[in-house]
């Protein structure tokens, strides 16, 4: 039954149409097809209390069979679509099929009196349902205008043109209009003043839905505008997610690559020096040798054998070792750190081997009271790391300069920046950079930055780095 009358509904009408030009159609075609459904059970009610009482078909019948006709003749009009001329149709015609018609060719009873002029009221109510008052205000304001005067003058029509005998054959006039003139202008008053009043009050209601259609419309934009904005961000942020475990899976690939290098690195030389100094114990069958058949230059050999194997195996110890630490960084203790009295450290600690290495170093700083909440040993072993890689970077300049700097980005976070003109990094390298293990110096752990960079999560900041090769680096700690 629903899909029934949404079909009823959205005949004529396309899915390109704007909603506010669908809305009168499918009002039209439901007001079409309740009239027509009304009309059929009321011709089907006449039609047997017709049969029961034997009376012949009459104009109130046909009245009511051309109504029907009328209805279905528009639902068709709008299945083509002409739904203008539905429109229309269902705006003028049903006064004349259902008023004007009888009361043209003289079937009028004298009840009709009394009702007629509020049946056209009633109707009057149609083109305020079906036409803009704005967007077509002739249509309006002709269809209200048309009703007004059939409400003035409709008992007029019906008196010139009414023939009583057509309804019954003993009456020559009709006692009840002697009766309505005694008080026929406050009866023709009340009339005019009940039209008015209910087609003023549908116009109001009307202009305050428009009001309230064009608000919802304007808060619909916003929230499909926001909406969109939303399905963007999402997108971004899964976007932005498969990115970061993308980034994340590659990390661990490249740390389980180097860690696995670092100990095959190790354990290959260790198995193979161990094998070799077994088969020193060994004669040419196999058997272990004894003590006294081992000569002193074996002896000497499986000796330096073993220290080589100690070495090693602590070499690895110590990367496992260091491995580990990434892992039990301790929890900072903040507390209120002067930047001044911590550039003041670090050029106390660094002034012989500044001497030492001709380094030309100056610090800079925003205020003597610039200061941030962290932890002082923590950032302090951040910047003295910073500062071994920028000597190692500029042991080849003949003109070595490092620079301490504090001051506030455009965000007002503190930042503490250490930069060098040395050697400078590539962009390749610039990518891991901050991976554990891994580094571009030979004997090197690689896990320096990788922790700097850890220990400045830890205080809700980060380590950014900015380089170009042959000219310098600089490593930015932001709080």
């Amino acid at each position: 039954m629903q899909s029934f009358w949404n079909y009823i509904s959205n005949l004529g009408t396309t899915k390109e149409e704007k909603q506010s030009d669908r809305k009168p159609i499918v009002l039209c075609n439901q007001l079409n097809f309740v009239m027509l459904i009304t009309m059929l059970f009321l011709l089907i009610y006449t039609l047997i209390g017709q049969e029961l009482t034997n009376n012949v078909l009459s104009y109130g019948t046909l009245r009511v069979l051309f109504t029907i006709l009328l209805s279905f003749l528009n639902l068709v009009l709008a299945r083509y679509g002409y739904t203008k001329l539905s429109r229309l149709s269902l705006i003028f015609l049903p006064s004349v099929v259902f008023l004007l018609g009888p009361t043209m060719i003289g079937y009028v009873q004298e009840e009709e009196f009394t009702y007629y002029p509020y049946v056209v009221i009633g109707i009057s109510i149609i083109p305020q349902l079906l036409v803009h008052p704005h967007k077509e205000k002739f249509l309006y304001w002709f269809s209200l205008s048309y009703y007004c005067l059939l409400v003035l003058f409709i008992d007029r029509i019906m008196v010139y043109f009414g023939k009583p005998q057509l309804v019954e054959s003993y009456m020559n006039n009709y006692p009840i209009v002697d009766r309505i003139n005694t008080f026929y202008l406050y009866y023709k008053i009340a009339q005019i003043g009940l039209f008015l009043f209910i087609n003023a009050g549908i116009y109001y209601l009307r202009l305050l839905n428009f009001r309230f259609e064009t608000e919802l419309s304007k808060k619909n934009s916003e929230l499909n505008l926001q909406n969109k904005e939303l399905k963007e961000q999402k997108d971004e942020i899964e976007r932005q997610k498969d990115e970061l475990i993308n980034k994340e899976i590659n990390t661990w690939q490249k740390l389980v690559s180097i860690i696995s290098h670092e100990i095959v690195n190790s354990a290959i030389p260790i198995t193979n020096l161990a094998g070799m100094t077994a088969q020193m114990l060994e004669d040419d069958t196999g058997t272990v040798q004894k003590p006294e058949e081992i000569g002193e230059e074996v002896t000497a050999d499986i000796h330096h054998s073993l220290r080589i194997i100690e070495s090693r195996t602590q070499g690895l110890i110590n990367f496992v070792k260091a491995t580990k630490s990434l892992t039990e960084i301790p929890k900072p203790n903040l507390r209120k750190i002067i930047l001044h009295d911590l550039f003041e450290r670090i050029s106390i600690l660094y002034s012989a081997k500044f001497k030492e290495t001709n380094i030309k170093f100056e610090k800079t700083i925003l205020s003597r009271d610039l200061c941030v909440n962290a932890d002082l040993e923590l950032i302090e072993q951040v910047i003295i790391n910073l500062i071994q890689n920028a000597l190692e970077a500029m042991k080849e300049n003949e003109e070595p300069q490092l620079t301490l700097a504090a001051s506030k980005n455009e965000w007002d976070h503190i930042q503490i920046s250490i930069s060098d003109n040395g050697t400078g990094i590539g962009a390749d390298v610039l990518e891991r950079i901050f991976l554990p293990f891994y580094s571009t110096k030979a004997n090197c752990s690689g896990i320096g930055l990788s922790l700097s960079q850890q220990i400045m999560m830890l205080h809700h900041g980060r380590l950014e780095v900015s380089s170009v090769p042959m000219k310098g680096s600089t490593f930015t700690l932001i709080f």
